[in-house]
């Protein structure tokens, strides 16, 4: 999300090893420009994939394991931790981080991958804010690959323990917003060549670690499937649907069912430029036993396009845009509308220089506030390599938001520093 809470930490052979990795884990919707093309799933994709794996730098080797270790630590100036229109509290923020990544290659098709940050947060001016255990950063999982002809299976197991309120959208007048979210379940991809197949189940836990957001805890079902066909060498087609459950642990918000189904089409219009647009129809359906505020259910349309495209061999962005509606903090559930842009600038030698920008306007349903939101910014970083092994990384973000509420506006400005050690 454009206004992640943490600075970005890649070296270059970190993002050269994250890029490897990523494409063993491509989603079904990206194919080659071939009519007839290997299998996603078949034991040549397999191949590359184990060729993939040996060439992935890394600093230490047990076995067949190989392992990636580095230390980052980032200070950072907040004028506004709280979200506040008044009374804003400001501070300085230290975030040391330990990351792990591990690939093991069980055998010559299945892999296990571990990646795991943790970090901390120290607040200078206001202890009190410090991180209530520890912080584990987005992306870290645990996931098995297995290949069996055709199919690829692969389990997981998706974690992370943060503290931003930014991540929240209807959140104002908060400084920790901590919670613990972990998606285990499993994904199977059958690859028929003109056709790919993609079933997926997953258990959703959301745990919040302060008493003030406990009535968020929950748990949540989850089915998805999507069908993808290919029409001709550059363009493909298909439909995708989901059914989430949804449930909480206490009766203050309204438990759930959602579905949605739509179809979805990609194009690769030139080496250069990729288009990938999805719509349809979205409902939840509450029990509305909860002691919340708000009996609506959610009846809508849904809709998202994703144009990349590389300016050169330099310079790339993305853009993207969406509506949809989503679970609220304190109504049924939030309709948002969004756009994103990213520019990536690899203009400097041993630099790489990226820009963000975002919009996002929310409704909630009802419930207690009732809330009309509006929400932009931006940010810049800027990471150096010094060495093959120390990486600096420099970052400023701003978010402003307003509300149709009184009191519930806010400006925010960020400023950060930090530096990362590969062994």
């Amino acid at each position: 999300m454009i206004i992640d809470s943490k600075p970005q930490r890649a070296t270059a052979t970190r993002i050269a090893c994250r890029f490897l990795l990523g494409l063993f884990f491509l989603p079904a919707h990206l194919h080659a420009q071939e009519a007839v093309r290997p299998s996603l799933a078949g034991a040549q994709a397999a191949d590359a994939r184990r060729q993939s794996v040996d060439q992935i730098p890394y600093n230490l080797l047990a076995g067949p394991v190989r392992f990636r270790f580095s230390i980052t630590t980032g200070i950072e100036y907040n004028d506004n931790i709280n979200l506040a229109e008044t009374h804003k509290q400001d501070d300085v923020i230290i975030r040391p981080q330990f990351n792990i990544d591990a690939i093991w290659p069980v055998t010559q098709l299945n892999t296990l991958r571990l990646d795991l940050g943790i970090g901390y947060a120290f607040y200078l001016n206001h202890p009190d804010d410090n991180t209530n255990d520890i912080l584990i950063s987005p992306g870290s999982q645990l996931a098995f690959d297995i290949f069996v002809g055709d199919v690829r299976i692969n389990l997981h197991d998706r974690f992370s323990l943060q503290q931003d309120p930014t991540a929240e959208l209807q959140l104002s007048n908060v400084v920790d917003y901590g919670r613990f979210e972990n998606t285990a379940g499993i994904s199977v991809l059958w690859d028929l060549n003109k056709a790919v197949l993609t079933f997926g189940y997953d258990h959703y836990t959301y745990i919040s670690t302060t008493d003030t957001f406990d009535y968020l805890n929950r748990n949540a079902e989850e089915l998805s499937f999507s069908a993808y066909f290919a029409l001709t060498s550059t363009i493909g087609a298909g439909l995708e649907m989901a059914a989430v459950y949804n449930y909480y642990d206490q009766d203050f918000l309204n438990d759930s069912v959602s579905y949605s189904v739509g179809p979805f089409i990609e194009a690769q219009i030139s080496n250069y430029l990729r288009v990938r647009a999805a719509i349809g129809y979205q409902f939840i359906d509450f029990d509305n036993n909860g002691g919340v505020n708000d009996m609506n259910n959610a009846s809508d349309w849904y809709g998202n396009i994703e144009i990349s495209h590389r300016i050169n061999a330099a310079i790339s962005q993305t853009l993207s845009a969406g509506h949809e509606s989503q679970l609220g903090v304190d109504a049924n559930y939030l309709i948002l509308n969004y756009v994103r842009h990213t520019v990536s600038w690899a203009i400097i030698n041993r630099v790489l220089l990226s820009t963000e920008l975002f919009y996002e306007e929310g409704d909630d349903s009802g419930g207690i506030l009732a809330e009309h939101i509006q929400r932009y910014g931006g940010a810049i970083t800027a990471g150096y390599q010094i060495t093959p092994h120390v990486t600096l990384g420099l970052r400023y973000q701003y978010v402003q938001k307003q509300s149709d509420l009184p009191d519930r506006d806010y400006q925010q400005n960020r400023v950060s520093i930090d530096g990362t050690y590969s062994f």
